[in-house]
């Protein structure tokens, strides 16, 4: 009896013991993966121009974290005049020729937020930028529509133009 009363014992603890856990997939964003910019549109009132060959661009989607660094350019600017050495005038015009920023994201079905750590232009670390998007396949076409700096100001330049993304999933 002392026996039987010990194993119901013993199975009463191991089965409290056990963990059941039930495997929920995670659900991946849409986003998630390298992309490379291959296509750069502007659109204003004046008309719509489409740069199918534009300067490098790489945007990166991991979990919940973000990068991108891109020129809004259809070439790579010049190298300086004294290679390492730029002017004053030089600085000035690398500055304007790329977009840097990384940090967190949130998305929709058809909207992504993003929300910098790190920035080119100081102003906007903390601050964000809403894009609408859409995939398929392995393409991304991402067009920016609200930028705020953190302390609430907005981009003067949102509604002057659209610059519409088109990218290419690499991995």
């Amino acid at each position: 009896m002392r026996c039987s009363l010990f194993l119901v014992l013993l199975l009463v603890v191991a089965t409290g013991c056990v963990q059941y856990t039930t495997d929920v997939p995670e659900t991946k964003s849409p986003l998630e993966g390298s992309w490379v910019m291959t296509e750069i549109a502007v659109i204003s009132e004046r008309g719509e121009n489409r740069y199918p060959d534009p300067a490098p661009g790489l945007f990166i989607f991991g979990k919940s974290h973000y990068s991108m660094v891109w020129m809004p350019l259809t070439e790579v600017p010049p190298d300086f005049e004294e290679i390492w050495k730029p002017t004053d005038e030089e600085k000035a015009g690398a500055y304007s020729s790329i977009v840097v920023n990384s940090g967190t994201y949130t998305y929709t079905d058809t909207t992504v937020t993003t929300v910098p750590t790190v920035a080119k232009t100081p102003e906007f670390i903390g601050g964000h930028a809403v894009y609408t998007y859409r995939v398929e396949g392995d393409t991304l076409w991402i067009d920016m529509t609200d930028t705020v700096s953190r302390d609430g100001v907005q981009d003067p330049g949102i509604g002057l133009f659209r610059m519409p993304l088109k990218l290419i999933r690499v991995e």
